[in-house]
């Protein structure tokens, strides 16, 4: 394991730190710099991580520079100001970890590539981006910290969640969804944390989604569509655990995973008000980004084949000239718009090999796309 020193003036934070990265480093803590002096002379680390406790830029610039002059040159330092700038980090000393650790090339006994997905799941892909992807979901499957997914709409961010599920101890307990998007902010509170009779007329016991998911996982799509009036609800039941169903004067808890996805990213979600900043660091302890498919085109080939397969198995195969066709495209949709083409040209087929006649795309897809590039400059 890589010997790591991690230090930080914010205490509130060094028991997360601790357990995120000591499965991947024999990590020491460190709160002042003479300390901090001490441990590098004595233990020879490879890595420092030096959590910021302002962001001023000038502040973190002076620091960074009192750093330089107490740290040699050969140790690797990386810098923090929150948890949404840690994925990075975390990915980098874990990969290191695995190469000190992976097997010799003729040992393939030790399970999956992990540049391919558990096909169970239809994560399907061998580029990096997806290889990136699943590293992520399986560093952070056995964590308690919360999650948010954002990716462009037919990305896979739900798949991306069940994964975190799948992979996790929490398997055999309940994975519960709900898109924000479809819940009016009137029905939000009966549906998240349930009612008790005659909390309203014809209103029945039942139990909400919160309940419903203890021990497991509970993931919350769309959660930049989450009404203004909702927010604190659900920031209150985050910080204790505990919630009242409706109706009810008796407080209960509930211990879950909070797994949240978003077509947009956090930090433009808060930045235009439209979401509240305390929730969202309750959120996004991490981030994980779902590639849109125009940037991993390599695996439209897998991808494709998986969905003939799902439509009949040995029916059909994948013409080169169909693969250029789709090659070409920039799949606004994303892996949701090639599963829409794939499902259209098989049923055009039936059997036999899919050329490029039979690939179609939506009239005017193409400005959708181009709509998309100019809303993100």
């Amino acid at each position: 394991m890589k010997r790591l020193i991690y230090f930080d003036q914010d205490f509130r934070r060094i028991r997360t730190i601790i357990r995120l990265f000591s499965k991947y480093s024999d990590i020491s803590v460190a709160g002042d710099l003479l300390e901090l002096s001490i441990m590098i002379q004595r233990q020879k680390p490879e890595i420092l991580i030096v959590g910021l406790i302002s962001s001023d830029s000038d502040f973190n610039a002076r620091q960074k520079e009192i750093m330089k002059k107490i740290v040699p040159s050969s140790l690797e330092i990386y810098y923090f100001h929150n948890y949404l700038e840690l994925n990075d980090i975390i990915t980098s000393v874990s990969e290191k970890s695995n190469k000190e650790h992976s097997p010799s090339c003729g040992d393939k006994a030790s399970g999956a590539n992990p540049r391919h997905a558990d096909s169970s799941l239809n994560i399907i892909g061998k580029s990096k981006k997806i290889g990136h992807l699943i590293s992520q979901i399986r560093m952070l499957a056995n964590e308690s910290c919360s999650v948010m997914i954002i990716g462009e709409t037919g990305t896979g961010k739900e798949l991306a969640a069940r994964a975190l599920h799948e992979w996790s101890d929490r398997r055999s307990n309940p994975f519960l969804a709900l898109n924000c998007a479809a819940i009016p902010y009137t029905l939000f509170e009966s549906e998240m944390f349930g009612t008790e009779r005659g909390a309203y007329t014809d209103a029945s016991s039942r139990s909400g989604i919160i309940e419903q998911a203890n021990n497991g996982t509970l993931f919350l799509d769309e959660i930049g569509s989450l009404s203004p009036v909702s927010q604190p609800c659900l920031l209150r039941v985050l910080d204790n655990g505990e919630f009242r169903r409706l109706g009810s004067l008796h407080s209960r808890s509930s211990k879950f995973r909070l797994v949240t996805a978003s077509s947009r990213n956090p930090i433009e979600l808060a930045s235009q008000h439209e979401f509240r900043d305390d929730l969202l660091f309750r959120i996004a302890n991490f981030v994980i980004e779902t590639p849109p498919l125009r940037e991993r085109k390599e695996d439209i080939p897998l991808l494709a084949q998986h969905f003939c397969d799902q439509y009949s198995i040995g029916r059909f195969n994948i013409g080169s000239d169909a693969l250029d066709k789709m090659y070409s495209h920039n799949w606004p949709g994303n892996v949701r718009e090639l599963f829409s083409v794939i499902m259209s040209a098989c049923s055009l087929r039936k059997s036999g090999k899919i050329c490029a006649k039979d690939i179609h795309f939506l009239p005017g897809i193409e400005k959708m796309s181009d709509q998309r590039k100019r809303n993100s400059r």
